[in-house]
């Protein structure tokens, strides 16, 4: 019965590992994703202003 007990506790600590696990990688894609779309829109954001200035120089 001991044993049991012991091997339900390690199944348990095992699926909180790997819940903790699980959230982790989910924070650190999001952060990972949420800087790629920041740097996109600023990299637009420069281009943008790159075109109207080239234009406005034209002008």
């Amino acid at each position: 019965m001991y044993k049991r007990n012991n091997k339900i506790r390690l199944e348990q600590s095992r699926q909180l590992i790997l819940w903790i696990k699980r959230k982790i990688i989910l924070i650190i894609t999001a952060f990972v994703l949420g800087m790629a779309n920041g740097m996109n829109v600023h990299d637009e954001a420069l281009k943008g202003n790159q075109n109207y200035t080239e234009q406005h120089k034209k002008d």
